[in-house]
């Protein structure tokens, strides 16, 4: 009798631990999902990157929506971090490959690069 109650609480206890692993697993992959922002029909990833004010040519415009942090951004002026109105602007030599633009948070500026897709 006791060594069924031993087997019973060690298999509830693999189980328990195997769903915490599992549970872990999905909620890292959910957050593994970089911050971005689309403008004008290109994709660009969000860093913390500091740019200079004399890298700022002009503003673009401003973000308009703020979507999931799960989501690609699919319009122009979307970003899944940005809030909504959040400045942004063309970034000297950006059109460089990869492209960059420069957007403003907490009043500094940072830099936003291109996604590059790296198919081989």
């Amino acid at each position: 009798m006791k060594n069924k109650k031993k087997i019973c609480i060690i298999g509830t206890t693999i189980l328990i631990i195997a769903l915490l692993i599992t549970v872990d697993k999905v909620y890292e992959s959910k957050h593994n999902l970089v911050e971005m922002l689309k403008i004008q029909d290109t994709v660009y990833v969000v860093t913390w990157e500091p740019v200079e004010k004399s890298q700022v040519v002009r503003k673009l415009g401003e973000i308009k929506q703020k979507i999931n942090r799960y989501q690609i951004p699919d319009n122009n002026f979307e970003s899944n971090s940005l809030n909504e109105g959040t400045p942004i602007y063309e970034r000297k030599n950006g059109d460089e490959f990869p492209k960059s633009v420069v957007y403003k948070r907490e009043g500094k500026l940072y830099i936003a690069n291109q996604v590059v897709n790296r198919s081989n």
